[in-house]
């Protein structure tokens, strides 16, 4: 595909995707996730346990529990220098933007082109979806962003601190850190001090608040990963399928964890990016403001496939940056569109990895691997 059309494709998607604004849930009042944090940091004391006091003592705008992991609830000790749910949002969207921006600059090629990709995406349906919301996601997309900018800077100590608060902040960066793993591990005596900064800061963030997290993983935790969504034109989740969602999140974890025990230090950015990408996908609950952790992935795409001639990729990527980014207002959210949108999605992760790391090569040395080891044994047995 033409260079020039390629990049004018990406923002005429973008420029569409601002119709979906229509699509947007509009509650009553702006930042009902931020009222969950300011309640229960406006009603529980620090000798009380956050799971164990009732929605109704802590009222939300619609009285809800607290569900969120301790670290999360330490992060937005900060609303509580607000009296007003107002004026703690109005904080909140100015640091929604200062961490958009850090984001940007972080995953864009620093060129003209590049930044102004990253900043159209702040009009996008995930970005304004979450900031009608005042979801805490971008926060963590900022984090495993920091993670991914110190490690680039071969600054460990830090990667490590902040790859550690995005899993214990949120826990769906879990799958993330899965299939980053496969290079940590391959580049083991390099990326030592991160896998100790890690484990210390992991180990830090559990004990400031021991009980608290007992509570949580007992009892909080197993509730939420029970609870599902329908499918909606709101949810991108796998286990909303009608079959197949977890055997297609299983093979895109293993792709991409082959990828990245594969991955040069070019392509590196690629991997880190499609790591967060992918980790909303699994949660029963994945409403699309979790999308925003696609962001960094389709800056590091944009700029790859830019520069590259992979026309099946190109449109591959185009098509999902229109099921991500827009399409909600323009087709009817009938069931078979929904479901297409989530497996097209799937089907796009599982073969960017085989395009741009030839992962065919090496899945064809493991099955001949297998067969020699096949009939080593059969000849044993006979």
């Amino acid at each position: 595909m033409n260079k020039r059309l390629f990049i004018l494709f990406n923002f005429l998607i973008i420029f569409v995707s601002i119709l979906d604004y229509k699509v947007i849930p509009f509650y009553e009042r702006l930042g009902l996730d931020l009222s969950n944090q300011f309640a229960f940091h406006h009603c529980v004391d620090d000798s009380k346990v956050v799971y164990k006091i009732p929605a109704v003592e802590c009222p939300d705008f619609e009285i809800r529990p607290y569900i969120y992991p301790p670290l999360l609830y330490a992060f937005f000790s900060w609303t509580r220098l607000f009296d007003s749910i107002d004026f703690a949002y109005y904080f909140f969207v100015i640091l929604y933007i200062i961490s958009f921006l850090a984001i940007i600059y972080i995953w864009s090629d620093k060129n003209l082109v590049s930044i102004l990709f990253g900043l159209a995406l702040f009009f996008t349906f995930p970005s304004l979806f979450l900031i009608e919301r005042g979801n805490s996601d971008l926060f963590i997309t900022l984090s495993w962003s920091l993670g991914y900018y110190f490690y680039s800077m071969k600054k460990q100590w830090k990667t490590g601190v902040f790859l550690a608060f995005a899993v214990f902040a949120k826990l769906y960066p879990v799958y993330s850190l899965i299939v980053l793993s496969g290079n940590l591990i391959k580049n083991y005596v390099k990326n030592i001090d991160a896998i100790r900064s890690f484990l210390i800061s992991a180990f830090c963030f559990l004990l400031m608040t021991p009980y608290m997290w007992f509570i949580y993983i007992v009892d909080v935790l197993p509730k939420w990963m029970r609870s599902s969504l329908p499918m909606m034109n709101i949810t991108h989740s796998l286990k909303s399928l009608p079959f197949g969602g977890g055997l297609l999140f299983l093979l895109i974890l293993l792709f991409w964890f082959i990828a990245s025990y594969k991955v040069s230090n070019k392509k590196i950015g690629i991997v880190w990016s499609a790591c967060l990408a992918i980790s909303t996908f699994s949660n029963g609950v994945s409403y699309d403001y979790n999308l925003v952790t696609f962001f960094p992935f389709a800056i590091c795409m944009f700029d790859y496939l830019r520069k590259s001639n992979y026309f099946i990729l190109n449109i591959l990527f185009l098509t999902s940056c229109a099921f991500v980014f827009g399409t909600r207002s323009i087709f009817d959210p009938t069931i078979l569109y929904l479901n297409a949108r989530v497996y097209f999605l799937a089907l796009f992760f599982i073969v960017t990895p085989f395009v741009i790391f030839d992962l065919s090569f090496d899945f064809k040395k493991i099955i001949n691997l297998l067969r020699f080891r096949l009939k080593i044994g059969f000849k044993r047995i006979l």
